[in-house]
């Protein structure tokens, strides 16, 4: 046992501070989403909407924070990850850093959290619990009843050895043998849930017990209250589990099970459980969020140490945006960036330099300044926001609508919530090129010179310097450089100050293979079209 306890333990050390998209087995963790997003549908949408979401890839963002050992730590992350709006982000980073200086109350944590584990029953805990509580049994004064006449017809029948007594016991067994059966088969799924909400109150009053509570951020006094309104839970639940896993186990427990069922005391015991729970759902929800904070809490810390820089973002409610080697949690090795951004934004330059990928890490590190308290950055100086996104826009076949169609809806989502009068971080990328070109240009200016009078900053990119020139008094301009040389295409990924109208599509032709024809029509055209702009 000692062995097995050590094992477990180094086994943690090891894990901990790892990438886990590296584990060989996170293809299990990906199959699993749409049980993690249960708690998450239940508790709300969040302030990142899911067109932003998937712009942002955040699902991956989630896999690569995701170090939980248990369905309740992947649950309250998840829901967490989109909840811009949290208070207490102090409070939050102090809990983030108590675990990550407390390596022995951590370890002991996560002991406590691989007994929660992540079954795939127990993900639907939190709908589970609703049910649970909305499963009194009517008429309860019945069951109490047939209790009475079974106890009754028991001393006449057996007892006195009375034959109408007996005769009278064997009606009434059977009576209850029925309900028994029929009862069980009702409440059996709901079995799983029983063992969950046990199992919570054993691991949280653990968490107490061995001082794995961060005080700045749980109100410990209130979930030993919470805990105390349960108590009597363990004992009604662990008698029901117990004697179920013996029926599971062998054909005398099978009996057993039965024999004791004809009493009808479990029915009246699974009874008093809903009683319990009804009225105290909210305490049963606290103490499963508090299990899930601190499994959060830990994968934090782990993913800080598994950065290769971070810091604690500045919220400095001025409307300035000022990063220092900022990059994207998703990629290794990336080329950092330093920005200050005064007001709203275009970003120009050549394909594949790096436009989308620094707006992505932009907002990717705003919504994590704001919910985990911990920036991919060596400094990132902001002002709470809402983020929202239209880059990642498709064709939806399955609704019929067109890119330029749905993109036109990603942006009305965006005129409403500025309407509202939100401080917002817009994030587009090369707004309505679904569309031709005169009509694209204006509908363009229209929607960003609209957006730039409203609270917030919009983030742009851009090839089109008629669009650029047109804004010029709204925004300040940004670029990133490519350079054609030897028949191949550099890029430093570097964002730079000042308008850029490099281009390097013809190049990526020629990059890329095309045949030498199509490239050298290709750039005839342009001189051609750059000749006639000219002589007009």
């Amino acid at each position: 046992m000692f062995q097995s306890q050590k094992r477990i333990r180094e086994q943690l050390k090891s894990q901990f501070g790892k990438n886990p998209t590296k584990d060989p087995y996170h293809y299990i963790r990906r199959d699993r989403l749409k049980l993690i997003k249960k708690f998450h549908e239940k508790m709300g949408t969040g302030t990142v909407d899911e067109v932003t979401w998937n712009d942002l890839e955040m699902d991956d963002v989630f896999f690569r924070i995701n170090n939980t050992k248990s369905y309740i730590g992947e649950q309250v992350l998840y829901h967490k990850l989109h909840c811009t709006d949290s208070e207490n982000s102090e409070n939050f980073g102090q809990a983030v850093h108590f675990f990550e200086e407390n390596e022995d109350k951590r370890l002991i944590a996560e002991q406590y959290l691989l007994k929660v584990g992540k079954k795939s029953n127990s993900y639907y805990m939190p709908q589970l619990i609703d049910i649970l509580s909305n499963c009194e049994i009517k008429f309860d004064i019945l069951y109490k009843f047939l209790q009475l006449l079974f106890f009754v017809s028991l001393a006449l029948g057996v007892i006195f050895h009375n034959t109408q007594g007996v005769l009278f016991f064997t009606v009434v067994a059977c009576i209850n043998l029925l309900i028994y059966m029929k009862k069980k088969a009702e409440s059996e799924y709901m079995m799983d849930c029983l063992y969950g909400i046990c199992n919570l109150l054993y691991v949280c009053e653990a968490f107490i017990n061995k001082k794995c509570l961060p005080d700045k951020l749980i109100e410990i006094e209130r979930i030993r209250e919470d805990i105390k309104k349960l108590h009597s839970l363990k004992k009604m639940i662990g008698a029901i589990i117990a004697k179920k896993n013996n029926a599971a186990a062998d054909p005398q427990g099978m009996l057993a099970d039965y024999i004791i069922g004809i009493t009808l005391f479990d029915i009246v015991s699974f009874n008093k459980i809903v009683k319990t729970i009804r009225g105290n759902e909210e305490s049963v929800m606290r103490i499963y969020e508090v299990v899930g904070t601190i499994d959060m809490l830990i994968s934090i810390a782990s993913f800080r140490k598994s950065l290769p820089e971070y810091c604690l973002p500045e919220d400095n409610n001025n409307e300035i945006i000022n990063v220092s080697n900022i990059y994207h949690p998703l990629i290794e090795n990336a080329i950092k960036n330093s920005v200050v951004l005064n007001k709203s934004t275009m970003i120009m330059g050549a394909n594949a330099s790096g436009k989308s990928t620094f707006m992505k890490a932009l907002a990717v590190n705003m919504i994590l300044a704001q919910t985990i308290f911990t920036c991919c950055a060596q400094r990132f100086v902001y002002k709470a926001c809402l983020v929202m996104t239209s880059m990642a826009v498709r064709d939806d076949i399955s609704t019929g609508e067109s890119y330029y169609v749905r993109e036109v809806k990603y942006l009305k989502r965006m005129l409403n919530e500025a309407e509202k009068g939100s401080c917002v971080l817009y994030c587009i990328d090369e707004i309505l090129k679904g569309t031709n070109n005169k009509e694209r240009l204006a509908a363009s200016k229209a929607v960003l010179s609209y957006l730039c009078r409203k609270s917030g900053m919009i983030i742009v990119s851009t090839h089109d310097s008629e669009l650029a020139r047109s804004l010029k008094e709204y925004y300040d301009f940004y670029h990133f450089d490519s350079e054609f040389i030897k028949g191949s295409i550099k890029f430093d990924y570097l964002i730079k100050k000042g308008f850029g109208e490099g281009s390097n599509a013809i190049d990526l032709l020629s990059c890329y293979d095309f045949p030498k024809e199509v490239v050298e029509e290709a750039r005839c055209i342009v001189e051609q079209e750059q000749a006639r702009n000219m002589a007009r």
